[in-house]
């Protein structure tokens, strides 16, 4: 299994426990793994051009620049995981009330779509 099959793997595994987390109303967590999935996919793609940004914001500014800029990532999908970056810093840092249901809804179903997205810019 090479790094984008690991990678990718774990932004599923990391959507999926968002999910379950969503489902038993642990919010603020829930946006915290959906931000970890779309991190990983983009992790995932980055590798594949042998890109190995060493923080959380680099990888989102590199990504910006090598795929949505470019045209070849949409850019409001790619809006998604700065929201959601946003959203999980509140969540795991915060000292604002937990993360409402609707908030995590979002980011999930905006997660699921970035998901989708890598997986299309993986196949070509």
């Amino acid at each position: 299994m090479d790094d984008v099959q690991i990678l990718m793997g774990n932004a599923h595994h990391k959507l999926k426990v968002a999910k379950n987390l969503l489902g038993n109303g642990f919010y603020g967590d829930a946006v915290s793994r959906a931000y970890y999935a779309m991190f990983f996919a983009a992790r995932a793609l980055l590798s594949k051009k042998n890109m190995y940004p060493k923080t959380h914001r680099g990888l989102i500014s590199q990504f910006g620049l090598e795929l949505v800029k470019t045209g070849k990532f949409d850019n409001k999908v790619f809006d998604i995981l700065n929201r959601a970056q946003e959203d999980r810093e509140e969540a795991d840092y915060g000292l604002l009330p937990e993360i409402g249901k609707k908030e995590a809804e979002i980011i999930i179903s905006g997660a699921e779509a970035f998901l989708a997205e890598c997986e299309t810019n993986l196949r070509k």
